[in-house]
């Protein structure tokens, strides 16, 4: 009876055949790569069929083996590894940035986004931060599941239907995005906004390989993630409860696409935060608590410490931070280290004589091919030889109107000398006069004549400066001084009406205490100037303003309000609203240390 038992077990994971099974999985795989590749080869379209028919074909071949030799329930253990890995890291990667996620589904619910489409989408536009720790955590928590096999009905049909969506949302983001470039070929306006970043992995993937995934690849991963939760969902009648022998292969394997993940995103933590939660939800899992079931006991606990994570970076700073304004890096270096595409123009013309298309380079165009009676204009073609890549920065620009300077910010050598070299262009001497026939009326001083304004008919009331056009407000740009000052103090607010008042009091001390050191301090926000001088007189905080895009605002530093120390461009430190340091112990830690 025991070896029957062991039979029959045996015959449910491997299947018929335990070599070809394994053959059959591992052919499924580079399957389902050829697929991947060869619809992403747009440049070779030749080498793009093969690749996909290719694929196609020992995709289906895979199946329908594994279908008769009962292999798909081996093949489910592989997909719980891949997916359960894969899950936890994406999770984690999201849940150190909830506020990264939560701007990036704001983009999503705008009503020219996608409930530009689906009005009902836009509910959601006031609950983002909530709804992003949720999908996070979610994210880790079924990970746990489907490698643990704890309650793998429930988790299997989330899985399913989440993938679904999300498969969905990035199929919707492509073909956006293809709907745009389409109009803009067509010389149409396209009233949508599309997401060009879903945000998969946050800030992630750009800020440790050097982009993100585009909406194409991005529709491609989730089309494999929903493949591999698909043969998850169709064996999970067979999937039980780890046995400790199943725990033995199954968590390690995990572990190592968790430790490839974390290689490629360079960050360590998901290996711990697996680890904790693994080893957490097997002893969760054996503790007697009442009638809770053990994967419950499980969920619970990953729950916990996915919540107590998600929090902490959402009510602080993330763990690790991937954007270019992170601890350590120079913002005038982020804002230059693109790299400028190289590439080659070509016309297409059309031989009016022959009908033959020809191709001309930009270089090597003449005359001759502006003669239409001789060649019609087609196409204008690019070939790139060098991909450009863009600065990490692109948007970081500082302005401030010259009406809002102190007198003591007039004083700054940098600002003065800004001043002394565009004023003239933008302000000038003007006289107000009365006239009893005309009235009062200003005039530049340069033009009174009292041959055209006699004395007899003008009085002089008053001579001042002022704009030469009122339309035009004179504004400086103080990019250049905040990234190469010796210290400056900026404190970031990407919405005044959100701030958290309670943390004011923290920064008007580091405030006070920057004026008395001669440092400067400035507040970076994307506000109108009535809304700024509201502001400054409800919380007294008499500090300089300046303008910039609010966007930008937020990749700096996602609490609000939030302050940065900068030296000479680079990011000393990072204080979030809730853990503004004193100033003295600011001074003494990264200003008095390097006087010395």
């Amino acid at each position: 009876m025991n070896d029957m038992t062991l039979r029959t077990t045996k015959l449910d994971i491997t299947g018929r055949s335990p070599i070809l099974n394994t053959a059959a999985i591992i052919i499924n795989l580079i399957a389902v790569f050829l697929l991947v590749k060869g619809f992403h080869l747009e440049t070779n379209p030749d080498a793009a069929f093969y690749y996909q028919l290719s694929g196609t074909v020992l995709l289906v071949a895979t199946l329908i083996s594994m279908f008769v030799l009962k292999g798909l329930f081996l093949f489910s253990y592989v997909a719980r590894v891949l997916v359960g890995g894969l899950f936890i890291v994406s999770g984690l990667v999201k849940a150190n940035d909830p506020w990264g996620f939560a701007f990036k589904l704001e983009e999503y619910f705008e009503p020219s986004g996608l409930s530009y489409d689906f009005p009902f989408f836009e509910s959601f536009s006031g609950i983002t931060l909530e709804l992003a720790v949720f999908i996070c955590i979610a994210e880790i928590v079924l990970g746990v599941a489907v490698i643990l096999g704890g309650k793998i009905k429930l988790a299997s049909w989330s899985l399913v239907i989440m993938m679904a969506f999300f498969t969905w949302l990035t199929s919707y983001t492509h073909s956006c995005g293809e709907a745009a470039e389409a109009a803009m070929a067509a010389g149409e306006t396209f009233t949508r906004q599309c997401v060009n970043d879903c945000g998969c992995f946050g800030d992630a993937l750009k800020g440790s390989v050097g982009r993100s995934l585009t909406p194409h690849e991005s529709y491609w991963k989730d089309l494999v993630l929903f493949y591999f939760c698909l043969i998850i969902f169709i064996n999970q009648w067979k999937i039980r409860m780890n046995t400790v022998k199943e725990n033995w292969i199954l968590a390690p394997a995990s572990l190592l696409v968790v430790i490839f993940f974390s290689w490629v995103f360079g960050w360590m933590f998901p290996v711990i935060f697996t680890i904790i939660a693994l080893l957490g939800a097997f002893v969760m899992a054996n503790l007697n608590i009442g009638k809770i079931g053990k994967a419950w006991k499980m969920a619970i606990f990953v729950t916990f410490i996915s919540v107590l994570f998600g929090l902490y970076t959402a009510n602080y700073l993330p763990f690790k931070d991937y954007r270019p304004y992170a601890v350590g890096n120079n913002i005038g270096e982020q804002m230059t280290n693109g790299i400028d595409e190289v590439s080659n123009g070509f016309y297409v013309y059309q031989n009016k004589a022959t009908g033959e298309e020809v191709r001309v380079a930009q270089s090597d165009w003449s005359s001759e091919y502006g003669d239409t009676t001789k060649f019609k204009y087609l196409d204008w073609e690019k070939e790139v030889i060098v991909p450009g890549v863009p600065a990490a920065i692109q948007d970081f620009s500082v302005r401030i109107e010259y009406d809002q300077l102190s007198d003591a910010d007039k004083e700054i050598p940098h600002i003065d000398s800004l001043i002394k070299a565009d004023y003239e262009m933008y302000y000038e001497e003007k006289m107000a006069i009365y006239s009893a026939d005309y009235g009062m009326d200003t005039i530049p001083s340069i033009d009174f004549d009292t041959l055209y304004y006699p004395d007899s008919m003008y009085t002089v009331k008053s001579v001042f400066t002022a704009l030469i056009d009122p339309s035009t407000p004179y504004g400086l740009d103080l990019t250049h001084y905040l990234i190469t000052t010796d210290v400056v103090f900026i404190m970031t607010i990407r919405d005044m009406a959100s701030i958290n008042e309670n943390s004011i009091a923290d920064f008007r001390e580091v405030l006070e205490g920057a004026k008395e050191k001669n440092i400067p301090f400035f507040v970076l926000c994307s506000a109108g100037q009535d809304e700024i001088d509201e502001f400054r007189k409800k919380y007294e905080l008499d500090a300089t303003y300046l303008t910039m895009d609010g966007v930008e605002i937020k990749i700096i530093i996602r609490s609000n309000p939030g302050l940065v120390l900068l030296k000479k461009g680079t990011v000393m430190d990072k204080w979030p609203s809730r853990s503004v340091e004193d100033f003295e112990d600011i001074y003494e830690d990264y200003i008095q240390t390097n006087e010395n």
